[in-house]
């Protein structure tokens, strides 16, 4: 057998989370393929509504606060990059949905 795929059993705890993780992607990608392009979704109308646009401002303005509080936490520059590129994927998303709610309004 393979070494790797030894290692993938040697810690059975972390192969079933990456399982699941994998299948939730699965799911979730089954169901936004799924929905029609004429059908307006909950979620759709909720982030479009006239609200999201400034709830989604707030949201990057903590945001922007805590990237750059990640600076003064005094971690090791392998936490901090960890750390640094969550904020970036949490801001990609925050940037993504707030452009959605100001043109979808």
């Amino acid at each position: 057998m393979d070494k790797a795929f030894e290692a993938a059993y040697a810690q059975p705890i972390a192969y079933i989370i990456a399982v699941a993780v994998a299948a939730g992607f699965i799911f979730l990608m089954l169901r936004v393929a799924l929905v029609p392009e004429g059908r307006s979704t909950r979620l759709a109308q909720a982030v479009t509504g006239r609200n999201s646009r400034w709830l989604f401002l707030a949201l990057l303005i903590v945001w922007a606060v805590a990237m750059g509080s990640i600076n003064f936490l005094s971690l090791s520059y392998l936490t901090v990059g960890g750390l640094a590129f969550i904020g970036l994927l949490i801001g990609l998303l925050l940037f993504m949905g707030f452009i959605w709610a100001v043109i979808g309004g």
